[in-house]
């Protein structure tokens, strides 16, 4: 059993560096508002990989093939991207401190704000539902249902490592940047999110044709 769960694992392995909306997500939440708050997003990222990776293995994905469906879904998450990035874009730099974490000041409305934008930000991407429905029906394949979990907890573990890993890397390189290289990184992340955003438009619009 436990060969399933690493096998998982090295499934997971390629697509900790994979570049999308979800890692710049991480890095400018990791930034601006520390390790924890970026943490807390890669928790709702998790969540929604699970989500998925579940759904695809007991069939329910089988709904996400219809285009229409999928249509709809990829309006919703490129309009989202495209508010979250303009956000990140005219929202004004905070000051970052170095003893800014030494305190871990739990405001539960901000971790449910954080852990559910990294969930929507996940899922309302369509094609990462196609892409966990190929993985999925690929991997379990004769596996029984215990193994097939375990390999489904295995990229999930392997995916989330990488994320809280990514937010507390990019949390201590902030601190040796100057405020105005930090404004800079920001306004890149808020265009590089609305450049996903037209591009997940565009790919929703190929579609529908």
């Amino acid at each position: 059993m436990l060969a399933s769960l690493f096998e998982g694992m090295l499934f997971g392995l390629p697509f900790v560096l994979v570049i999308g909306p979800a890692l710049f997500a991480i890095l400018q939440t990791s930034m601006n508002k520390g390790f924890y708050s970026g943490m807390q997003l890669a928790i709702g990222i998790s969540i929604s990989d699970w989500l998925l990776m579940l759904l695809c293995y007991y069939g329910l994905a089988q709904y996400m093939q219809n285009s229409k469906f999928q249509m709809s879904l990829g309006f919703i998450g490129s309009i989202f991207l495209l508010g979250y990035g303009l956000y990140i874009f005219i929202k004004k730099t905070p000051t970052i401190t170095k003893n800014k974490e030494i305190k871990l000041n739990i405001k539960w409305g901000s971790v449910f704000s954080e852990i559910s934008k990294g969930f929507f930000l996940n899922i309302m991407n369509p094609f990462l539902w196609v892409l966990w429905l190929t993985i999925i029906t690929t991997g379990t394949a004769n596996k029984n249902r215990i193994e097939s979990l375990l390999f489904i907890l295995g990229i999930a573990a392997i995916l989330f490592a990488s994320d809280v890993l990514k937010s507390f890397f990019a949390n201590k390189i902030v601190k040796m940047l100057s405020p105005k290289i930090i404004a800079k990184i920001n306004k890149m992340m808020g265009i590089v999110l609305i450049i996903c955003s037209a591009v997940l438009f565009v790919r929703t619009i190929i579609i529908i044709c």
